[in-house]
């Protein structure tokens, strides 16, 4: 898949403080300028960042928030191998698309410095997803 025109993403980066301080300064490193220049405006904190004591899990969300970046051609599946990589330790899920609505959803968890294609992945937890939906199931049910 190619996303054209114009890049948007929403990405949400979740570990352990440390490491996504760590990850944070890798993205503002420059090594990632090869696919889109890379602004500390893209890293939106949780509310409770600063609080959170080290070691403690919280999260921030790597986006451009809507505002589109000019581009020719960009390869998503070559931009998170490397995304991916850099944050291996920790889960990162969102996805990409462009100005025509191609997207790409991926998902990528915590030790695995891989990705998924959200899109073949139709559940993250099977026992905690098999009770969601047969909760679902239940209340549809129910309104009919």
């Amino acid at each position: 898949m190619t996303l054209s025109e114009e890049l948007y993403f929403d990405i949400t980066v979740e570990g352990k403080k440390e490491e996504l301080r760590r990850f944070a300064s890798y993205l503002l490193s420059g090594d990632l300028d090869d696919f889109f220049p890379i602004s500390d405006e893209y890293i939106a904190y949780d509310d409770e960042y600063a609080s959170t004591p080290e070691g403690e899990v919280t999260n921030f969300v790597f986006t451009n928030d809507d505002i589109g970046i000019e581009i020719d051609e960009f390869d998503p599946e070559e931009f998170l191998d490397e995304f991916c990589r850099a944050g291996a330790d920790l889960d990162l899920r969102g996805h990409l698309y462009d100005l025509n609505d191609e997207e790409y959803r991926f998902v990528s968890p915590a030790g695995d410095g891989g990705y998924s294609d959200a899109s073949r992945v139709t559940r993250f937890n099977d026992e905690l997803d098999e009770e969601y939906y047969e909760e679902e199931s239940r209340a549809d049910q129910d309104e009919d």
